[in-house]
């Protein structure tokens, strides 16, 4: 026998007293719930809720990533010259330089070296010239005698064949085969030298040409020399340009060694400040050159500032850090001027896309004074996105009626990043929650709610 049916023997009443406490608790629980119930039903459910606003809507696409830099700049870049450069100096960034400052400079080593080659170079092609000139003459003076005595000989032959008028005829004629001899001789020495005439020019032409390009070889040398020290032409404030390091752009410093004519610091004219930043392929198409933006700087919280779209890259490029991703580069420029503004601040900025309605189909007495709470033609009606709910295929909302939220289905057309445009179901003066009545119902009774029916029963709609 168990101790339980000893218990019950010795006393009859203890089963029957747990029974009716049982029964007491179930009793308990049931009028706890219907009281809960019937204070849902009679107590309005407690749901944020949004005023439906009327006026002008204003559609924006929001550019983050976006870096200051000067319409107009002066760059400085790396000298195109043979060989590597290597920056030694480097003006300090942020700073004010005037004209005639060190701004930049490389590693003059090599190029020394070159500067005092190229002047060993042009020495010994001149003292060339020089020896090539002295031999020239002796060899134009060696012809010259040799033509002086051919005329000697040649005269000297014409006086023998004169002396020969009474001798004998074979005498006479070999006087003047001599004669012809020597007038031959003459002759060949007179254009040898004209011909030592012509390679004397050509020789002193080759030794001018090869003088010519070594000057020009050290004056290459000296300039490249002279660009290893860039001196600021204008004042401004020194920015310095990123260069590819490895496989990321970073800002230039001592020790990099630039390609020729990378641009390495800028001098930029701080009256005119433009936004560097760019767009999603996907959103490209949005953008046209002349929509207006507000432009906010993580550095400096207020004020806002304002542009307008200058510039809409053609061809568009893999976005850093991301291959899978295509973007285009966009240029805003500023309307203000800020002597705190300074290149490479961080900037976001927002795009007005569409403005409905478009201002140049308004009238003038269509605009709302901005105190004004009258329902105006013209303008739409806007709510916030999240009032929006999809249930069954239906687009609905939750409009306050009584205090209570009710279900209605609404027709929505053009939406920005918090508000959507309701084109039917809501009026000026509706109020719409902020969330779905339904999830708070479920989440305080666990009922399950099925379809949207159930839905409106148990949250107590009906209009």
């Amino acid at each position: 026998m168990s101790k339980e049916t000893v218990d019950r023997n010795r006393n009859p009443h203890a089963g029957i007293k747990k029974a009716l406490l049982g029964l007491g608790i179930v009793a308990a629980l049931a009028a706890a719930v219907m009281g809960f119930r019937v204070v849902l039903e009679d107590e309005p459910v407690a749901v944020a809720s949004f005023p439906v606003k009327q006026g002008e809507f204003v559609i924006t696409l929001t550019l983050d990533n976006g870096e200051l830099s000067a319409v107009e700049s002066v760059q400085i870049n790396a000298p195109r010259v043979r060989g590597q450069l290597k920056i030694t100096k480097l003006f300090p960034e942020g700073d004010i330089v005037d004209i005639g400052d060190l701004v930049i400079e490389f590693d003059k080593a090599e190029f020394e070296k070159r500067v005092t080659e190229a002047e060993q170079g042009l020495e010994a092609t001149r003292a060339e010239f020089e020896k090539t000139l002295a031999n020239q003459g002796v060899e134009i003076g060696r012809q010259e005698s040799d033509i002086e005595n051919k005329g000697a000989e040649l005269r000297l032959a014409h006086l023998q064949v004169a002396k020969m008028k009474f001798e004998a005829l074979v005498e006479k004629e070999e006087a003047k085969l001599r004669e012809k001899q020597a007038d031959l001789a003459l002759a060949q020495a007179t254009r040898k030298l004209e011909a030592q005439n012509i390679v004397d020019r050509a020789e002193r032409r080759k030794r001018e040409l090869e003088e010519a390009q070594k000057k020009r070889d050290l004056d290459k040398a000296k300039r490249d020399l002279e660009s290893l020290s860039v001196l600021a032409e204008t004042p401004g404030l020194v920015v310095y340009e990123k260069i590819w390091k490895g496989s990321r752009p970073e800002k230039i410093r001592v020790g990099d060694e630039p390609w020729g004519g990378a641009t390495l610091v800028t001098l930029p004219d701080l009256s005119r400040i433009k936004v560097k930043t760019y767009v999603n392929e996907v959103d490209v198409d949005k953008l046209k050159v002349g929509q207006r933006a507000a432009i906010k700087l993580d550095a400096l919280p207020e004020p806002t500032f304002h542009g307008a779209i200058t510039s809409i890259a053609a061809l568009g490029h893999e976005k850093e850090g991301d291959k899978n991703v295509k973007v285009f580069d966009i240029e805003i420029e500023l309307e203000e001027t800020d002597k705190r503004l300074k290149p490479g601040m961080s900037a976001t900025s927002v795009v007005v896309i569409e403005t409905v309605p478009q201002a140049d189909t308004l009238s003038a007495d269509e605009v709302p004074p901005a105190s004004s709470e009258e329902e105006f033609t013209g303008f739409p009606l806007y709510i916030p996105i999240d009032a929006v709910f999809e249930r069954g295929g239906k687009t609905l909302v939750y409009r306050i009626v009584d205090g209570k939220p009710s279900q209605l289905e609404v027709i929505l057309s053009k939406r920005n990043e918090n508000f959507v445009i309701v084109e039917e179901g809501l009026g000026p003066n509706d109020r719409v929650a902020l969330r779905d009545p339904t999830v708070v119902l479920e989440n305080l009774g666990g009922m399950e709610v099925g379809d949207e029916g159930e839905a409106e029963q148990a949250v107590s709609m009906g209009e």
